[in-house]
């Protein structure tokens, strides 16, 4: 008994010491086990991007080289269809029938024929090169105008019978044709009427004159149509004025530059109530989205050049787009424009946003937009695997938000949608950003958007509060693109006037195509109406509600009996 009990006591002490060693070989903590699985997945991820890096870079050197070796000259580095003056046309505009009648041929040629097929104990074997579908032409939203040709009644005679001859079918051809624009000038004759001449003398009568049709601008030798060409031209298809002076001297115009910029002030000026109504709304609520992108103006501050910007301002439950134009970037300017709005205004991280917030009346929340963030992290080239691990559960979050659409889900469905699948994302973002925000050095890119999202935590999760906020700004950004092309054309504007009078045409020209509207006729026609509308139903003049209107008139009355 003694014995076993020595032998108990001698295995409770091994069983201890063997306890001890498991002890030791156990982590410290669970968190810190995660931390090392994160670094090791970052490591991995960032060998795995320079792996495809090398493999790309070995790719491109390896087409080169092949491409040096095929020719002496350097003709195969020209791009295809580069420098050709004529070149061949492609498959898809060779009709069938010479396809056809060409392939015939070469199997003829050859001694082969193509609908055998090739032994199946052959070595080589032929692959069959996919038909290219042509390229169709849309003209359904052309006019039409039918052109019928028909030979002589003296021609309708069979040469070898001499029997006349009928129609008995018809071969159609579809030709799209381009007339070179058309100005023409419009002299008006206004008919004054007043008493006859034997009863003038004596009776004192004032004459009366033929109204004239309402014009967009007082003055003014333009009309709305050619106003409209002119505003389109200059904003939308991003053409300067004096290009456009040498388009016009071309087809017979010949007027003075500055002529085109006082019509173009002018006509931007009368359209100012419309965009100021669609800003008005816009400012309405519950959300508001806003971004900037400089422009250079070039004269009014006594500067010759100096840094001015254009805003952008969208609402998700509003069918457009307004742009403001302001002399700078200061709080205050930008609360001069967010004006009476109250609610959650969504933008990117610019401090001046919430300054401004802080200076209107209204309650403000800003709200943070995770495209920026995800564009931060795409250009955090230092550190692509661990810029990878945050921008795939960013895709997550965007995952979400396509599943509402698609489900076409009202806010308070979506804002429960949000809850249930993106607040865990977020969680799992932020402990990743705490535990790695110290790892590396400031100047690096990872560094700073780990930073902007630690940062930025606060407004970038202002979408789980309310499902009417978007979970992005990329509606103010498609709207800035416009005027991002167009600077490369006008480089800068003329003066602060300038910068207002393209805010006015860029509202009205982007609020249009997102409504669906013909810009041209849609200007031309609010330009002759504005000035006799009535002010309090200005808003039937915005490009959404304007078609309604235009079909309502068009719509035939019915008489009362």
């Amino acid at each position: 008994m003694d014995c076993a009990r020595v032998r108990g006591v001698g295995d409770l002490r091994n069983a201890s010491e063997i306890h001890a060693r498991l002890r030791s070989c156990v982590p410290v903590s669970l968190e810190a086990l995660q931390r090392e699985n994160e670094e090791l997945r970052a490591k991995l991820a960032d060998r795995d991007a320079k792996l495809e890096d090398f493999a790309r870079d070995l790719a491109v050197l390896k087409d080169y080289v092949n491409r040096l070796l095929a020719s002496r000259s350097r003709a195969h580095l020209i791009a295809e269809g580069q420098g050709v003056l004529f070149p061949d046309p492609p498959a898809s505009a060779i009709t069938d029938d010479e396809s056809a009648s060409d392939s015939e041929q070469r199997a003829n040629e050859d001694g082969e024929d193509d609908d055998d097929d090739p032994p199946s104990d052959s070595k080589t074997t032929r692959k069959k090169k996919k038909k290219k579908k042509p390229h169709k032409i849309d003209t359904s939203a052309l006019p039409r105008e039918d052109r019928l040709h028909e030979l002589p009644e003296e021609d309708r005679v069979c040469p070898d019978t001499g029997l006349p001859l009928v129609a008995v079918g018809e071969k159609i051809f579809d030709e799209v044709d381009y007339q070179r624009a058309k100005i023409t000038l419009i002299r008006h004759h206004q008919v004054i009427y007043g008493l006859a001449p034997e009863h003038a003398n004596d009776r004192q009568a004032a004459a009366i004159t033929a109204p004239m049709p309402p014009r967009p601008l007082e003055g003014c030798a333009a009309s709305a149509t050619l106003l409209a060409w002119l505003i389109v031209q200059k904003y939308a298809n991003h053409l300067p004025l004096y290009r456009q002076e040498k388009i016009f001297a071309r087809d017979g115009l010949r007027l003075p530059r500055q002529t085109l910029c006082d019509w173009a002030l002018g006509a931007t000026e009368a359209l100012r109530p419309i965009a100021d109504c669609l800003m008005a709304r816009v400012r309405a609520g519950p959300v508001m989205q806003l971004d900037d992108t400089p422009v250079k103006c070039q004269g009014g501050r006594g500067e010759k050049n100096f840094q001015t910007y254009l805003w952008t301002f969208v609402n998700p439950e509003v069918d457009g787009v307004a742009y403001r134009f302001t002399s700078g970037r200061a709080s205050e300017l930008i609360a001069v424009e967010l004006g009476s709005f109250a609610g959650w205004l969504v933008g990117d991280g610019y401090s001046g946003n919430s300054a401004a917030s802080r200076k209107v009346e209204g309650d403000i929340r800003i709200g943070g937009c995770w495209a920026h963030v995800n564009r931060k992290f795409k250009d955090a080239s230092d550190a692509p695997g661990t810029a990878k691990l945050f921008r795939d559960d960013i895709k997550l979050l965007f995952a979400v938000e396509r599943e509402a659409d698609e489900a076409d889900l009202d806010p308070e469905a979506r804002w429960k949608l949000r809850w249930q699948k993106s607040l865990p994302v977020l969680a799992a973002l932020r402990a990743r950003a705490l535990r790695l925000k110290e790892n590396f050095s400031d100047s690096d890119n990872i560094a700073k958007a780990i930073k902007y999202l630690y940062n930025q935590r606060r407004e970038l999760r202002r979408f789980l509060e309310d499902g009417r906020i978007p979970l992005h700004n990329n509606a103010c950004e498609r709207a800035i693109r416009p005027i991002a092309v167009g600077r490369r054309n006008w480089l800068f504007a003329g003066s602060p006037r300038g910068g207002h009078a393209a805010a006015v045409a860029y509202t009205l020209i982007e609020s249009c195509r997102i409504a669906g509207v013909d810009v041209i006729r849609y200007l031309a026609d609010v330009l002759v109406r504005v000035a006799t509308h009535p002010a309090s139903r200005v808003e039937e003049l915005l490009p959404g509600r304007w078609k309604a209107l235009v079909a309502d008139e068009a719509r035939p009355q019915l008489a009362l009996v």
